[in-house]
């Protein structure tokens, strides 16, 4: 198996690709912990959507999340001999793709850090919607990714994992290695700092989502 071809395609169709369920994420680590290194593939085609939306939300820029996403996969790739299990293997590849998304978005500058919708079309509501609604979508989500982009990074990721991603308080400790309870008092602090970017553009009469 070539990596560099498994990678080739990230970012260019993040729709759910049909993976095998019949085998776990554990046994795909122990597989690839003996030398099999085609289980890698089930693992990188089941988390890639996963992955590359978390990043693209952080990022805000769809060529700098491909990026990314692919940097997390070889990490994981590289490091798997180290993997131990004292997580889950999406735990394990959370962690590492925030570390990287974290260390993109500081050396990103302004400029680089484009305003686009945080939801790609595989999300929108109305594959159809009509001129004004299309436009006021599109300038709210600006609005939203904006804001995010203004977040210090701590703040920006516990909204992504626990308001975007919909993952639990728990994962979202053991991915940032945190006690619950700090969790939920940076998530508090983080959606009023949300709040806060976003009073002005509401508070002007904007519709909220």
């Amino acid at each position: 198996m070539k990596i560099g071809n498994l990678f080739s395609h990230l970012g260019s169709n993040v729709s759910e690709p049909m993976v095998s369920e019949a085998i776990s994420d554990a046994e795909c680590v122990r597989k690839l912990q003996r030398g099999e290194t085609d289980a890698f593939e089930i693992l990188l085609r089941r988390h890639q959507k996963t992955i590359f939306n978390l990043v693209y939300r952080m990022l805000g820029d769809y060529d700098e999340a491909a990026e990314t996403s692919q940097e997390t996969f070889l990490s994981a790739y590289r490091a798997i001999g180290n993997f131990r299990g004292d997580s889950n293997f999406s735990t394990w590849l959370y962690r590492i793709a925030l570390n990287h998304a974290v260390t993109r978005r500081k050396s990103l500058t302004v400029r680089q850090q484009r305003s686009v919708p945080i939801e790609n079309s595989e999300f929108a509501s109305d594959p159809h919607p009509g001129p004004a609604e299309s436009m006021e979508k599109k300038e709210i989500r600006q609005r939203v990714q904006q804001a995010l982009n203004r977040l210090e990074p701590e703040d920006a990721t516990v909204i992504l994992l626990r308001d975007l991603q919909d993952v639990s308080y728990e994962e979202v400790a053991r991915v940032l290695e945190i006690p619950i309870g700090t969790v939920k008092s940076r998530l508090h602090r983080a959606r009023q700092a949300l709040r806060n970017e976003l009073s002005a553009y509401f508070y002007a009469g904007r519709k909220a989502v």
